[in-house]
Order: structure tokens, then C-alpha cells, then sequence
């Protein structure tokens, strides 16, 4: 059975995953502890014991062809049905200065540290890496299926009330050995941008040196050379990013906080004369139409919009980039609103949160438990790219792409 990704699985979701199926993949993608947990037994041997014994009952299956894999995601978003297509299969690791393979946000420590542990007690990828690939002649588009038996054709429930993994997942295998030849010939020297993953990739670099260190009959086809990727089309219709929200706790609120904003912003009260449940979704639709950001809790029970007025002042507080990378929305909250008038910074523990549900970031203000949120645009695919390309990168939780990969169609095993 099928999960999201690490990332988004939060405990209620992860006991809900358990207790669904004992072959749920989440046994592996995020297994749960327990009390008594030590060196011998903990959630990443009990990751590595569930894989043996599934791949001992034949609960999977490995193919024995070479093959590609085409993932198609049919989804709901703002009563609109998407559909997003991806190619899975495995790319050669190189580093990030290579230029093959290219991030976009910065990374944290924390989730690669987990994942390397276990990649070292399965030795499997189990959930891709997400990229982007420029296709312009459609050249790998025209060699996928359009017309074809599915190896799985299920649906996933949404998790209540948040993005998440809902919709239908059609999986669709290519093993003709000339279609896959001229698939990865059209992809060869095609840099591919990742969306997703990027604490997955650093790790499965980290595990291929450590491997390479250990010595022995280290050969160039490896196994760990490789890592398990689905890549989509810059051009697919099916792309839905979202902004990520920032709840933040600065170490004191300033009494002249939005006197203060004002440097940099023209400061609008959106709030309606009427606070009749309205206000949310107003201040979200002037936000779309050209504001900034939108600042729940400058003042109470006040929304508000903010919308750039002096760029170059701005630009003046921000380390020497490339001029995409300055003008990105995150870039400016990050430095004019977080930085210079609240005094926070993003490695400054239990300061900042994240959402993508407006909603959510509007709860937590209300009942006390954040002081402030500010609601953000969403990151566009050309300014991924174009940061990308230019070798630098976002702050980190700059984009979400929606939704997230199911994790569980496929699997890539070292061994």
C-alpha cells in the first residue's frame, strides 16, 4: 500500500498508515518507535526485517528486465482535476557542483541523518527524488505509453484539511530495451532540477563515499552509484505549486512593528468592517492579484497586506546574488520582514513554522499559540530554474509542490 513521503507524515497519519495494512510501506518509509528502543532493535532493523521478509514471501517482486517506470497522478486542486505525469527510473549520483544534477533550496541536518540511517539498514531507495527536465521537442514525451495496460491503477484518500497524497495513481511499465535506449539517450546530457528530495539526495551521495571508503571491488556500475528518480516536464500541465507560510515567535513583537514594515512596504488593514469569515479569503485574492505577503497579527485581530515599495532598499540587505534569486518573495521576507524588523533568522530554534493551509496559519495566530504568520505566493517553475542554473539556492521550504509522489510504487534495491 502506498504513503507519502517522510516529510508530510505526521504522527496521527503515521499510526493511521500502521494500522491500514502490514505491507503499508510506511513500515519502511517511516517506522514507528517504540519504548525500549536501543542499538539492536529500533524502527530502521524493524525497516530492514519487514523488507526481507516481504521480499522473502514475494509480497514484492523484483522485475527482471530493465525498465522504466511512467507514474500518472490525477488529482484535485481548487475544483480543478490535474493530471501530472513522471518517469521513474534511476540517475547516476554526481555532485551538486557537477551541474548534471541541480538543487534548488538549501537543506537541514536533522532529515538527512535519518535517511542515511535507513539507507545504511535497507539498502534500498524507497521513495524518488523529484525533478524537473526541459523537454522543448517532446522527445521523451513521444516514447512514453499513451494506450497501455497499467501494473496498478489505485486511488489514495487526502489526509483531512491539508496537501497531501489523494487521487488516482497509474503505474505504468516500459521494458522494450529500444524505448528505454532512445529514453535515455534523449536524456543523457539533460540537467534535470530537483523539486523534492533534496535531503535524499545529499544522503545517497553521503552513502555512496561511505560505501566507496569501506574499499573492496568498488566498480563504476555500483549499485550506490545510482539513485531512484521520477522526472516531469517543465512543460506538464499537471504542476501545481504552493506557497509555503511562515508562523513566526520573534524574541518581541515591536509596538511600532508595522511603522517599521513600512520602510520597505506599503502596510494595507484588509480587514473587512464586518469580520464575517470572509476576511481570509480576501486577503488571499488582493495577495494573488500583486501584494507581497499577506501579515496575520501585526495587529490584533487585524489582517493585513504588504506589498513591496522600495526593492533597492531591500536588495541593499541581502548577500551579493544574482538578481532572480534577489527578487524572489522569500528572499525579501527572509531578509526586510524576518531579518532586519522582527530580529529572527531561519537557524534560530523554535522561530519559525511552516503551512501550506492559510487556514491553519490563521488558527494558530487566533488562539495565541504563534504570535504572527505571513502568507506568501507561490514560487514560480522559471524562477526554480533560473536560481538553479545561476548555481545558488533558495532559503529552505521555498516551494511545495503538489501533491507529493506517492512513495511505494516503486522501489530501487541495491542488492
Amino acid at each position: 500500500m502506498l504513503a507519502p513521503p517522510f516529510d508530510v507524515i505526521d504522527a496521527e497519519r503515521q499510526a493511521a498508515l500502521h494500522e491500514a495494512s502490514p505491507y503499508n510501506v510506511v513500515r519502511l518509509e517511516l517506522g514507528q518507535e517504540r519504548a525500549g528502543d536501543g542499538p539492536e532493535e529500533n524502527r530502521y532493523t524493524r525497516a530492514a526485517a519487514a523488507l526481507s521478509e516481504w521480499r522473502s514471501s514475494r509480497a514484492l517482486v523484483q522485475e527482471d528486465r530493465p525498465a522504466f517506470y511512467v507514474y500518472v497522478h490525477e488529482f484535485e486542486h481548487e475544483g480543478r482535476r490535474h493530471k501530472r505525469t513522471a518517469l521513474l527510473g534511476r540517475v547516476r549520483l554526481a555532485p551538486w557542483e557537477a551541474g548534471s544534477v541541480r538543487p534548488h533550496e538549501e537543506t537541514m541536518r536533522g532529515p538527512k541523518e535519518d535517511r542515511l540511517q535507513l539507507l545504511r539498514h535497507l539498502r534500498t531507495n524507497v521513495s524518488p527524488i523529484f525533478a524537473l527536465y526541459r523537454d522543448p521537442n517532446e522527445q521523451v514525451e513521444r516514447l512514453l505509453p499513451s494506450d497501455d495496460r497499467p501494473l496498478l491503477d489505485t486511488t489514495t484518500p487526502p489526509p483531512a484539511g491539508r496537501a497531501g497524497d489523494g487521487g488516482r495513481h497509474t503505474l505504468f511499465a516500459l521494458t522494450d530495451a529500444t524505448t528505454n535506449d532512445d529514453i535515455s539517450t534523449a536524456l543523457r546530457d539533460v540537467p534535470l532540477y530537483v523539486l523534492d528530495g533534496h535531503h535524499r539526495y545529499e544522503t545517497a551521495l553521503a552513502y555512496r563515499d561511505e560505501r566507496r571508503a569501506q574499499g573492496g571491488d568498488w566498480r563504476g556500475d555500483a549499485p550506490e552509484n545510482f539513485v531512484l528518480v521520477a522526472i516531469t516536464s517543465v512543460d506538464d500541465p499537471g504542476l501545481v505549486l504552493l506557497p509555503t507560510h511562515r508562523l513566526v515567535r520573534p524574541p518581541s513583537l515591536p509596538p511600532d512593528v508595522v511603522q517599521r514594515l513600512e520602510r520597505f512596504f506599503h502596510v494595507e488593514d484588509t480587514t473587512p468592517k464586518s469580520y464575517d469569515g470572509t476576511a481570509l479569503l480576501r486577503l488571499l485574492a488582493r495577495l494573488k492579484a500583486g501584494g507581497s505577503f499577506g501579515a496575520l497579527g501585526l495587529e490584533e485581530g487585524r489582517l493585513h497586506l504588504l506589498t513591496l515599495r522600495e526593492p533597492a532598499l531591500v536588495r541593499s540587505l541581502m548577500p551579493k546574488r544574482s538578481h532572480v534569486w534577489q527578487a524572489l518573495d522569500v528572499s525579501t521576507l527572509e531578509y526586510a520582514v524576518l531579518r532586519e524588523t522582527l530580529g529572527v533568522t531561519s537557524d534560530t530554534p523554535n522561530t519559525i513554522a511552516y503551512t501550506e493551509d492559510p487556514e491553519h496559519a490563521l488558527r494558530e495566530v487566533e488562539s495565541g499559540r504563534w504570535p504572527l504568520a505571513f502568507l506568501l505566493n507561490p514560487t514560480r517553475v522559471d524562477q526554480i530554474i533560473a536560481v538553479a542554473d545561476a548555481g545558488e539556492r533558495m532559503p529552505a521550504k521555498s516551494t511545495y509542490f503538489y501533491p507529493k509522489l506517492a512513495t511505494g510504487l516503486v522501489l530501487n534495491p541495491f542488492d
